[in-house]
């Protein structure tokens, strides 16, 4: 199965104590639960927020040149802020045990993340995600939104293109762009990204791998390859 698509994006969009020792086997669940509260709030509402900055600082300037798109912008800051909210409850619920719920589908998630961010785009899913592991589909997704938000921040609105691969043993998610770049190395952590640092943490817990790589005016590329049921990917 494949499914293609492209986004436009809207015109004129703006740019932006002490230590009690505890056994190894008693902190591992506290530090798990930690890291998905992080990566929650950085998935969700982190980048809601970002959105909507972006909106407002594109308002302040379209409030004296553009009135009417002025008042588009403010109405799509206001959606955001909202969503905001919901994303707030949602990280609340999360707070208690409750019965996991259903992975939201890799297409859907695409069109609301390009919708947030406004950007002209690309997209491509290919093969199978049915029979994928949950967790392997919230990595992939958590990709998603990393490598668009990145773009939307530093790409100065050029075209992102995003392709999900689904064979029989992995899924490869990647996400690029021709914005501005930065430095990075094969080997280290990218100074001062703290999204994509998190993001690398959060493709090792299913066992796959993160590739991205950048250059100062050659844009972006972030590649992931994750085992399809979060086993490790064979070489």
């Amino acid at each position: 199965m494949t499914l293609r698509g492209e986004a436009t994006s809207a015109e004129g969009f703006g740019r932006p104590d002490d230590v009690l020792e505890v056994p190894p086997d008693l902190d591992a669940p506290v530090e798990g639960d930690r890291a998905r509260l992080a990566y929650a709030i950085h998935d969700g509402l982190t980048q809601v927020i970002t959105a909507s900055v972006l909106e407002l600082e594109s308002l302040a300037h379209r409030v004296e040149v553009a009135p009417s798109e002025a008042v588009e912008a403010l109405r799509r800051a206001v959606e955001e802020l909202r969503r905001a909210l919901d994303e707030i409850r949602g990280v609340l619920a999360n707070l208690t045990p409750a019965t996991p719920g259903a992975v939201q589908p890799i297409e859907e998630l695409l069109r609301s993340v390009l919708d947030r961010w406004q950007l002209p785009a690309t997209w491509s899913i290919e093969g199978d995600l049915a029979e994928v592991s949950p967790s392997v589909l919230e990595a992939a997704s958590s990709v998603i939104r990393e490598g668009i938000a990145n773009a939307a921040k530093h790409a100065d609105g050029r075209e992102v293109a995003v392709r999900v691969l689904a064979s029989d043993r992995s899924v490869e998610v990647s996400v690029e762009d021709h914005g501005r770049g930065f430095e990075s190395s094969e080997n280290e952590p990218v100074a001062g990204h703290l999204g994509l640092d998190m993001l690398r943490r959060r493709v090792a817990d299913v066992h796959g791998t993160l590739d991205v790589r950048s250059a100062p005016g050659k844009g972006t590329r972030v590649v992931a390859r994750l085992p399809r049921y979060g086993q490790g990917v064979s070489p």
